[in-house]
């Protein structure tokens, strides 16, 4: 419905005893992760006093164990559920340390798990074989608390950044792929472009909006911000070519030409009343006009209208119980100001000065389908009229968006 109103954990105290002086940092789990589940430490040792002691020992450092008395057992516990390390003793009846480290090895699921082999000192020469075998690390007998400690602390971190190694680098192949498709999507673009002159000159508008939006959102990335040369070489080539689509486009585009202001009454009734709502049931659009609009706004038609269509979107959007959406136009001698003002969630005042940034949207806003990029793209068009962009906005009540742009005669 449209209504137009036009005249109006401690190491000193793991195990019941002082140890000393304090290490450096805290081992066990680490203290900057409450929130993150227990690192799980699997023992495999058929000696019932060394499954009591490191289990005691671990459990007190914050890691989630489980104990098995035999290499078989640990083989099955471990292919069930995959630990994030194994300490595995090397004399055990039936399989040996180095028979079930061969088995966890050869199998994908196991295979990444570090494994630390527990022997008594006089076994050095088991050493070597331990690491042919495929462990990270060696605790002798009799085990020494700090020494156990630091040593799965420290091979649990190199899993981590090992992790997080390969999470980055499955980010960074995407990102190059993703790069590659629209590489071939500009190319495709700039290609039909160049073929149809005839197409409208309000798409080949938006396009070239759309193709600036790309192009500031690449550019403090091809310097090598996110640190790796093949997604910058990558991130570089896309902005080549949108450059050169952008060039194409703009030899197809007329000259833009000063919008009357006569001309701003009409235009904001048919904007509304075109408008296609989901539900008319749901929200009422409302229009309402004050003074006399004389003299040329600094812009075009089109340019105008992608501005307030993104605003009048996000009132809409950000509106789902409904209300009306009201588009006041007040014009003065020397400027006119479109206020948009809607009856939605509203924004967190302290987020209200982030609002045009790229990408960024208000914190009680991801529920909501969006990709920060509107508003960006309406800053994008009053700087360079010269005008002025400014948001007022109470939580729950609503948010009213004033967009200024100056006359001239």
């Amino acid at each position: 419905m449209m209504l137009n109103m036009t005249d109006a954990k401690p190491l000193g105290k793991l195990l019941g005893k002082p140890l000393g002086k304090p290490l450096g940092k805290p081992l066990g789990k680490p203290a900057d992760q409450p929130s993150q589940p227990a690192e799980s430490v699997l023992i495999i040792d058929d000696t019932p006093d060394n499954l009591r002691f490191l289990s005691d020992l671990l459990n007190r450092a914050g890691y989630a164990v489980r104990k098995v008395i035999s290499g078989e057992l640990g083989l099955e516990a471990a292919r069930l559920e995959p630990p994030d390390l194994i300490l595995l003793d090397i004399r055990m009846p039936g399989l040996d340390g180095y028979q079930v480290c061969d088995q966890l090895k050869s199998s994908p699921s196991t295979c990444p798990i570090p494994v630390i082999f527990l022997s008594a000192m006089s076994e050095e020469l088991d050493k070597v074989m331990a690491f042919e075998a495929g462990c990270v690390d060696y605790i002798t007998k009799p085990f020494q608390v700090v020494e156990v400690l630091a040593r799965i602390e420290n091979q649990l971190q190199v899993s981590r950044l090992r992790r997080a190694l390969e999470q980055q680098n499955q980010e960074l192949q995407r990102s190059i792929n993703q790069c590659a498709s629209a590489e071939t999507a500009l190319e495709t673009l700039r290609d039909q472009a160049m073929r149809q002159s005839s197409l409208p000159s309000a798409g080949l508008s938006s396009l070239q909006t759309a193709l600036a939006a790309l192009i500031t959102a690449i550019e403090p990335l091809e310097s090598g911000a996110l640190g790796s040369r093949y997604l910058q070489e990558a991130l570089q080539t896309v902005a080549a070519s949108a450059r050169l689509t952008q060039q194409s486009l703009q030899q197809l585009l007329p000259d833009p030409t000063a919008l009357p202001a006569t001309e701003l009454p009409q235009f904001c009734q048919r904007l509304l009343q075109q408008w296609p709502l989901p539900d008319p049931a749901l929200h009422q659009l409302v229009f309402v006009s004050w003074g006399e609009p004389l003299g040329q706004l600094p812009l075009d038609l089109e340019s105008l209208r992608q501005a307030l269509t993104a605003i009048l979107t996000n009132a809409l959007r950000y509106s789902p119980q409904g209300g009306s959406i009201l588009l006041e136009l007040t014009c003065a001698p020397s400027q006119v100001m479109f206020q948009i003002r809607d009856e939605g969630i509203g924004i967190p005042p302290a987020e209200l000065d982030r609002l045009c940034q790229q990408f960024y949207r208000a914190s009680n806003a991801t529920a909501i389908a969006g990709q920060g990029l509107g508003l960006f793209t309406v800053s994008q068009i009053v700087a360079q009229a010269g005008g002025r962009l400014s948001f007022d906005s109470q939580l729950g009540a609503g948010t009213t968006v004033t967009l200024t742009l100056p006359l001239a005669s």
